[in-house]
């Protein structure tokens, strides 16, 4: 008898901002747990980015691993990476959803008349930390009940309609981030190491020239450190290699590119830096289970 073959496995569902029935994919939006329509069964790829917050009940999902969910948990799950409801038990919470575009709101600041520091100059790559984000958060209560009091009052906002809605949910929506952003700073177990030193300052060059042609010996080449010297460091810190934080950003550029602009399938890879649009198509693929053609059609009909 031959090797039993695997189960076959559906591609994803891909997910946009139109889900949650807010009014023309609007950026930002929130919803409680459990919804009235369930997410659709299956694996499932969403075009934003998603927080959620759980604050009662049990049960279990897939987010790269399978996930015990418990009340006390923000899980972050950053668009185009693959994730699945597998028992939604009696879960209660909420999801917000928002276009990653929303993050460009957290770019460095200086107070005025102070000057640059060291630090200034090398930023955190807090697009890096947001884009990949952590598996599970589990604040403590006090930071809890505040994250929990913003969601409602952007759930509030966004629900009465009333004057400078949009505005007041934003401004909630940056409070929200500041607060994660808090947390991932002062108490995930990989972000200290994250936020200072040889793997801070890769995430950023990464970033920085992520459409770029770019390797690991040039990465470890700006930074004055050996590419297996690098490469250990990065993959010590983050369970990622350098292609795959060079792939993470890529990919999340060729998905804005594909919603945002009609140029064609070869225009774009050569965009996001692949020489070779074949590499390109099955690189996308591989990461969300159709092809960039494909994914554009999907989203475009919001099926």
């Amino acid at each position: 008898m031959g090797t039993p073959r695997a189960p076959h496995r559906p591609p994803p569902r891909v997910l946009t901002l139109d889900w949650a029935g807010n009014a023309a994919g609007a950026p930002l939006f929130v919803v409680r747990i459990p919804r009235p329509a369930p997410p659709p069964p299956g694996p499932l790829v969403s075009t934003f980015f998603m927080i959620f917050v759980i604050t009662g009940g049990s049960g279990k999902g897939r987010h790269f691993e399978v996930l015990d969910l418990q009340a006390g948990d923000v899980h972050l799950v950053p668009e185009g990476v693959e994730h699945q409801p597998l028992d939604v038990g009696d879960l209660q919470g909420w999801i917000v959803g928002f276009d990653p575009r929303l993050l460009g709101a957290f770019a460095p600041y200086s107070p005025p008349g102070r000057p640059r520091s060291r630090d200034d100059a090398r930023p955190a790559p807090a697009r890096s930390l947001l884009l990949r984000g952590l598996l599970r958060l589990r604040p403590r209560p006090s930071r809890r009940q505040r994250i929990e009091g913003l969601i409602a009052e952007m759930d509030a906002e966004l629900r009465e309609a009333r004057w400078g809605a949009e505005k007041a949910a934003h401004a909630l929506f940056v409070l929200l981030i500041t607060e994660l952003t808090r947390e991932l700073q002062e108490h995930a177990p990989l972000a200290p190491v994250m936020l200072t030193g040889l793997v801070r300052d890769a995430l950023a060059f990464i970033e920085d020239h992520c459409l770029e042609p770019l390797s690991l010996q040039d990465v470890a080449a700006a930074l004055g450190r050996t590419p297996s010297h690098l490469a250990n460091a990065i993959r010590k810190e983050t369970g990622l290699t350098v292609g795959d934080w060079l792939r993470e950003h890529r990919m999340s550029e060729a998905r804005r590119r594909l919603q945002d602009t009609g140029a064609s399938i070869e225009s774009i890879a050569a965009q996001v830096g692949y020489a070779d649009a074949t590499h390109f198509i099955r690189t996308f693929r591989q990461v969300h289970g159709v092809t960039p053609r494909e994914w554009r059609e999907r989203h475009r009909t919001g099926t």
